[in-house]
């Protein structure tokens, strides 16, 4: 497992040279100290975030979410995923967090920005539910995801899905894309040409 934004997993129909270079740009983890941001104590965890994800398909919905943050959450995850869908990259990169604890924004942005410029990509989600709860400061997010990618210039596709955490801290203009963790399904990612 690879705790990584999610755009980097998507740039499957590109160049293998390209891909390979993405791949070990986004093995790096930008460490967050607690100073800069107390929600980030799920930044040391990442082996217990690992198991999490592994498990979270059998977890129910968290309890005693209030209504007012339940609702901002899903939508917070619902224009993450719909504005990634529609290329909308202003939309895209506002849900993302300028902290963000296990990417960097600056290549967040740096790859949106390929996807949306040299492929054909689209998310699809099942089975989303707010696992983790903390004090309307933390929300983790778990989805199954399917992601399809298209090269525009050839028959090239690739399908690859997983399960996915995807870590919401809150900020003062709202629920922020903080951390992903993506648990690719074995098998099931291919290309057909």
């Amino acid at each position: 497992m690879l705790g990584i934004g999610i755009s980097t997993l998507l740039l499957g129909a590109c160049g293998a040279d390209e891909e390979k270079k993405v791949e070990k740009d986004t093995a790096k983890t930008e460490e967050v100290s607690p100073q800069e941001d107390p929600a980030t104590d799920e930044a040391a965890s990442l082996n217990q975030m690992t198991q999490v994800v592994e498990d979270a398909s059998a977890l129910e919905e968290a309890e005693g979410i209030p209504e007012e943050d339940k609702t901002a959450i899903n939508a917070a995850f619902n224009q993450y995923i719909t504005a990634f869908n529609e290329e909308d990259f202003d939309s895209y990169m506002s849900v993302i967090s300028k902290t963000p604890v296990n990417f960097k924004y600056e290549d967040e942005e740096r790859y949106v920005k390929q996807i949306f410029d040299s492929v054909d990509s689209k998310r699809s989600v099942d089975n989303v539910k707010i696992i983790n709860y903390a004090a309307g400061k933390k929300a983790d997010v778990y989805a199954e995801i399917k992601a399809t990618t298209k090269d525009p210039n050839g028959d090239k596709e690739v399908t690859r899905s997983g399960k996915q955490v995807t870590v919401f801290h809150k900020k003062e203009d709202g629920w922020k894309v903080a951390a992903i963790f993506f648990l690719a399904s074995e098998g099931e990612e291919g290309a057909t040409e």
